[in-house]
C-alpha cells in the first residue's frame, strides 16, 4: 500500500520500493480502478427494492410490536437458486398447519416423559441441528416481524443446510446470493442476518460465507482468484454481513467467515408448553437435593488434535470406577443415523434426563469440536457443566456472558476429575447452581414470545451489534382519552412513556411534559450554546494558523525545510517499523 504512490516512476531510493513491492502496487491499484468503474455492478447485486413479503408458517398470530426488540424482515426466498441450488434442506415443517403437534414434532422433536418427585416431567427429543427452522418459525410468528423493508431493524436470510454437508455442486456463489438480497445496501449490510444450524466449519457452509470469490465446479475451500468484479465485490460484502452459527472464532479459530457469532445448540428446555416449562423451572431450584456427585454421557470419539478421545475413554473409566452415588455414566453407543436425527431410544433418553436431574455435576469433554449439545442440556436440567478447555468457556457470549462462572473448569493434568470436584466447598456449588438457574432461561428455545430465550436474547444482541440502541427507543402505553363531559385537551395531559432497560427490559415509567408547556429557555439555550462555542473555536483556530505562518520569506523557505526533513524522518521511522495490521486482536 504504501508504494501505490510509487506506480510510473523507478523504483529508487525515493520510492522504498522493491521491484516484488512495486509490481504489487501496481496490482493494487488496478483492482481499485475496477472498483470505481464498477459501481453499477454493485447495484445490480440487489440494491433495488423488493415488496414481496416472506410466506411461511407462523407461531401464533402476530400481536402488537415491541418496541424494545428489534423489528425483522425475513427474506422470502425462493425454493431453488440457479441452476436448482437448494436455500435450505430442512423445509420439511413448511407444510404442516400452524401450531398443530405435527408441527411442532417437525420443529422441536417428539416428546417423551420422565417421572420426577413434582410429577410427569414431558419433554421433546430435539435435533441438535434445528436451530435454523426453529429460528424462522419464531421469527414469522412474532409481532415484531415486519413485511416492509423500510421498518425493520434487521433483516433476516433464510438459507442454510442443516442435515447435510453443503456440495460444490449445490452451493450459490456470493454475486447469485446477493442477487437474491433486493434490500442489502451499504446502510443495511451489517443488519443483514445469515445462520447455520451447524458449527460454521469449512464442511458446513457454502464458499461466500468465508467472504471469498468462487464459482461452482471448484472445491470449496478454493479461491476464484480471477473471478468477476462482481463476484469479488458480493464476496467482499459477505465480510460485513452478521452471521450466526453454533461456533464462532471466540472459541474455535478454525471457525469460518468473518462476523459470526455463535449461539447455543436447542435443548432439552425447548418447544415445552407453559407447564413443564414451570417444572422444569422449579427442578433446576439451587437447594434441590441432587444425590449424585457427576455424571456423564458422552461417546468414545473426538479430535484427536485435542486429545478428546483419549479424554472422554478416561472419564468413562473413572466414572465406572467409582459408580453411584459418587459417578454415574449413560453410554450413548449411537448417537446420530443419516439426517442428524437423534437414534437413542425412549428409554436411553428417559435414562439420560433423569440421572442428570439427580446429578449437580455433569461432564462435558470435547469431542469432534469444543461445544455439545450437551453442556445446553445440562444447564436447561440444572447440572452444573464441567469443562476441560478454556474454548469452551468462551462459547455462546450472546445467550452467557461467562460460561466461566456458571461452570467448573478442570486440568487432568491436575489429578482426578472426581477428586477435584470433591475439594469444591458447598458455598461455592450452591453459587454455581444459582447461576445456572438463572441462565437456563436464555438457552432454551420457547414457543411462546416475550421470554427472553435463545432467540430474542440473539436477536436483541444483534440488533445492538448492528448499531442499535434499545434503551433509547420508547412506546407510549397509554394513550390519553378525551373526556365527552370535560373535553381536556390533549396539551393538558402528560403521556406515559415506557423506556425499556436492554439486559433484564424493565419497565421504567416515566413523565413527559408537552412541548407548550415546557420552559422557552429549554428549547433555545441549546441553541445559544453552540453558537457561543463555535465562535470561540473559530477565534481560537484563526490565532493559531496566524501563529504558526511564517513573518518573512526567509523564515517560510527554513519552515519548509524543517517541516520536509520531519516528514523524511517520520517515512524512515514508518518503513523500519512492522504493521500489526494483519493481526486480529
Amino acid at each position: 500500500v504504501n508504494c501505490i504512490n510509487c506506480i510510473g516512476r523507478s523504483t529508487g531510493s525515493n520510492c522504498k520500493c522493491s521491484s516484488v513491492d512495486h509490481q504489487r502496487a501496481t496490482m493494487t491499484r488496478r483492482v481499485q480502478v475496477e472498483y470505481r468503474t464498477s459501481k453499477h455492478l454493485m447495484l445490480a447485486l440487489g440494491f433495488h427494492l423488493l415488496a414481496a413479503s416472506a410466506q411461511f408458517p407462523t407461531a401464533v398470530p402476530r400481536g402488537p410490536a415491541d418496541n424494545s426488540k428489534p423489528r425483522v424482515f425475513v427474506y422470502d426466498l425462493p425454493i431453488d437458486l440457479t441452476d436448482g441450488v437448494p436455500t435450505r434442506d430442512d423445509r420439511q415443517c413448511d407444510e404442516l398447519a400452524s401450531g398443530s403437534p405435527e408441527l411442532l414434532d417437525c420443529l422441536f422433536g417428539a416428546e417423551f416423559t420422565v417421572q420426577t418427585e413434582l410429577g410427569p416431567l414431558t419433554l421433546r427429543k430435539t435435533d441438535q441441528f434445528a436451530m435454523g427452522r426453529i429460528f424462522l418459525w419464531r421469527i414469522m410468528g412474532s409481532a415484531n416481524r415486519v413485511d416492509h423493508p423500510d421498518e425493520a431493524d434487521l433483516f433476516f436470510v433464510p438459507f442454510w443446510y442443516a442435515d447435510a454437508f453443503p456440495k460444490p455442486t449445490t452451493c450459490p456463489t456470493a454475486s447469485e446470493m446477493f442477487g437474491q438480497l433486493h434490500h442489502l445496501d451499504p446502510t443495511t449490510v451489517s443488519k443483514h442476518i445469515f445462520l447455520s444450524p451447524r458449527v460454521a466449519h469449512d464442511g458446513d457452509v457454502c464458499p461466500f460465507w468465508w467472504g471469498h470469490p468462487w464459482h461452482r465446479g471448484m472445491l470449496k475451500n478454493k479461491v476464484d482468484y480471477h473471478a468477476p468484479v462482481n463476484e469479488k465485490l458480493a464476496a467482499g460484502h459477505m465480510n460485513s454481513v452478521m452471521k450466526l452459527a453454533l461456533e464462532d472464532r471466540d472459541c474455535c479459530w478454525w471457525a469460518v467467515g468473518e462476523n459470526t457469532h455463535s449461539i447455543p445448540y436447542p435443548g432439552f428446555g425447548s418447544g415445552l408448553n407453559p407447564d413443564m416449562t414451570q417444572t422444569l423451572w422449579q427442578l433446576r431450584e439451587p437447594n434441590r437435593n441432587r444425590p449424585i456427585l457427576a455424571m456423564g454421557a458422552f461417546g468414545i470419539h473426538g479430535d484427536h488434535k485435542e486429545h478428546s478421545k483419549s479424554l472422554r475413554e478416561m472419564l468413562a473409566v473413572e466414572c465406572k470406577a467409582h459408580g453411584p452415588p459418587i459417578c454415574s455414566g449413560v453410554v450413548l453407543t449411537v448417537v446420530q443415523k443419516p439426517g442428524h436425527k437423534f437414534a437413542l431410544s425412549d428409554h436411553t433418553f428417559k435414562e439420560l434426563v433423569t440421572t442428570m436431574l439427580k446429578s449437580r455435576f455433569c461432564f462435558q469433554p470435547t469431542g469432534d469440536t469444543p461445544s455439545r449439545k450437551g453442556i445446553v442440556d445440562s444447564i436447561l436440567l440444572g447440572c452444573i457443566p464441567v469443562l476441560f478447555s478454556t474454548n469452551q468457556t468462551r462459547l455462546w457470549s450472546w445467550n452467557i456472558p461467562d460460561l466461566s462462572s456458571i461452570s467448573v473448569l478442570l486440568d487432568i493434568a491436575q489429578g482426578s476429575p472426581i477428586d477435584q470436584l470433591k475439594k469444591l466447598d458447598a458455598a461455592r456449588v450452591t453459587q454455581l447452581r444459582q447461576g445456572v438457574a438463572k441462565t437456563a432461561k436464555h438457552l432454551a428455545y420457547t414457543i411462546q414470545e416475550g421470554t427472553g430465550d435463545a432467540v430474542e436474547a440473539a436477536l436483541l444482541h444483534a440488533w445492538i451489534h448492528s448499531g442499535g440502541i434499545p434503551e433509547e427507543r420508547q412506546v407510549i402505553t397509554e394513550v390519553p382519552v378525551l373526556s365527552t363531559t370535560a373535553q381536556l385537551s390533549l396539551n393538558q395531559q402528560t403521556q406515559k412513556v415506557v423506556r425499556y432497560d436492554v439486559p433484564a427490559h424493565s419497565h421504567e415509567v416515566t413523565t413527559e411534559k408537552s412541548p407548550e408547556h415546557q420552559p422557552g429557555w429549554s428549547v433555545r439555550w441549546p441553541v445559544v450554546l453552540v453558537c457561543i462555542c463555535s465562535i470561540v473555536i473559530g477565534v481560537g483556530i484563526c490565532v493559531m494558523v496566524l501563529q504558526a505562518c511564517p513573518k518573512s520569506k526567509s523564515e517560510s523557505k527554513r519552515f519548509l525545510g524543517k517541516r520536509a526533513a520531519a516528514t523524511s524522518e517520520e517515512q524512515d521511522q514508518k518503513t523500519l517499523l512492522p504493521s500489526n495490521k494483519g493481526y486480529r486482536m
